[in-house]
């Protein structure tokens, strides 16, 4: 079983030198949709974003002019469920194991996270699927993945772009640097036993930028491990991002 231990000099040399190059997935060369992904927006949403009094977020996810709702309680998106909208309230809501797709649905830890991460209107998708546990050493999730709304109820978007996320744990919608782009904080193990929080900062031009020596000063190390909600993860980020619904609160 990992323990907790004090950083080392390897754990805080774990995130690679350079990292891989951040592979960023196209539309086709012709303007083509992703498929499976909703149609090209030609505008933004015609629905407002708004986050509901128990913290639901209801926004246009899949650019259909319908209210969607996105619901996570385990605030760590182990639990998310997105309830897309039909013409009489919604339909049945969609867990992440749907949403991360086929190469990530049997994985131990299936998560993700909805914010409008390069600001631009439409709200984005993060999936992250990784295996079990394997001793000391960190392993690399089969998917980790921004991918540019709006998006599909298949997790299909505009978009995808590769985020080199480590061995995640748990993630979550935060505000590290108070800018009007939503940020992304990352549970992860790092190896040898050590455990920690990092901040993937939302960006206009990438959505989610790469981990850097500034993000570093957002890291916390977790002082226990194996929670369903890590103790050193932020809380949810979203209301300081989208406006309080109040009671009418869209479809409801």
């Amino acid at each position: 079983m990992r323990t907790t231990t004090r950083p080392s000099e390897r754990a805080q040399l774990f995130r690679r030198a350079t990292g891989l190059v951040s592979a960023v997935v196209l539309l086709g060369a012709c303007g083509e949709v992703v498929e499976g992904a909703p149609p090209l927006p030609t505008g933004s949403p015609s629905v407002p974003s708004c986050m509901t009094p128990p913290g639901d977020l209801l926004a246009d996810l899949d650019g259909d002019g319908l209210t969607d709702r996105v619901s996570d309680p385990s605030h760590t998106g182990a639990r998310l469920t997105v309830a897309f909208g039909k013409e009489t309230g919604y339909g049945s809501p969609v867990g992440v194991r749907k949403l991360v797709g086929r190469s990530g649905s049997g994985e131990k830890d299936v998560l993700a996270a909805v914010a409008d991460f390069d600001g631009d209107g439409w709200s984005d998708l993060v999936v992250v699927a990784t295996g079990q546990i394997q001793g000391d050493d960190a392993i690399e999730p089969t998917v980790d993945q921004l991918v540019s709304g709006p998006f599909s109820s298949s997790g299909q978007g505009q978009r995808t772009r590769q985020l080199d996320l480590g061995e995640t744990r748990g993630i979550t919608v935060a505000d590290y640097d108070h800018d009007p782009y939503p940020d992304l904080a990352v549970f992860s193990y790092a190896g040898d036993g050590v455990y920690q929080t990092e901040a993937r900062l939302g960006d206009g031009d990438t959505g989610l930028a790469d981990a850097t020596a500034d993000t570093g000063g957002y890291r916390v190390y977790a002082d226990q491990t194996d929670d369903d909600t890590p103790s050193n993860m932020p809380g949810s980020g979203l209301s300081t991002f989208y406006p309080d619904c109040g009671k009418a609160g869209g479809q409801g």
